[in-house]
């Protein structure tokens, strides 16, 4: 009897040990194959490419085989960028000019306005266009503060402009003449409204 107990308590504690090794195993070491790309070891994880980039602080989305490469053990830090923060280098931008293609105070356009702030607030996610913006977040149909709005067909087809949700049904973005703060259920951009997304 006494050896029954032993045994299933060595089970419970190795059960334990698994269960915890596995909770533990957020993060992972990926060795870049021939053929692959970011996009498709992003999706292999459940992740995107943007957040890949950011883990193994790479600059282009170009990789070589045989790199090895950090999943998600920048998760913890991706998810805890601060709303409010966000929120407030956003604002610090108000009325800065709108200049199509810019990215830095002296102009923005709207992906180099998210890009910089997002940046700015600890969570680097490049330069990307609306649209790959879009592509690269996971789609949410309840927004939180922070989330990006998205819009289609502004001044071309498809995504094409992207804001901050600040909640409300309030947005902030680049557009216009200047960063402003705006209603995404009144007037143009109601009508132009495509979702919203979390990065």
């Amino acid at each position: 009897m006494k050896k029954f107990f032993k045994t299933i308590a060595a089970f419970s504690l190795g059960t334990s040990l698994l269960f915890t090794s596995m909770s533990g195993a957020s993060a992972a070491t990926y060795t870049v194959k021939s053929g692959d790309t970011l996009a498709k070891i992003a999706k292999q994880y459940g992740t995107t490419y943007s957040s890949i980039m950011s883990s193994n602080s790479l600059i282009s989305t170009n990789i070589n085989v045989g790199q090895k490469l950090q999943i998600g053990s920048n998760h913890a830090t991706s998810a805890s960028v601060n709303s409010s923060r966000v929120i407030s280098v956003a604002k610090q931008q108000l009325g800065t000019p709108y200049v199509f293609g810019g990215s830095s105070p002296s102009g923005f356009d709207c992906s180099g306005f998210v890009s910089y702030v997002f940046s700015k607030s600890g969570k680097s996610v490049g330069r990307q266009t609306a649209a790959s913006l879009y592509n690269n977040a996971t789609k949410v149909s309840t927004p939180k503060v922070g989330d990006l709005v998205f819009f289609s067909n502004t001044y071309k087809k498809g995504i094409s402009h992207v804001g901050i949700y600040m909640g409300n049904g309030k947005m902030i973005n680049a557009s216009g003449s200047k960063v402003n703060i705006t209603s995404i259920h009144e007037g143009y951009w109601k009508s132009k409204f495509t979702g919203y997304g979390h990065i």
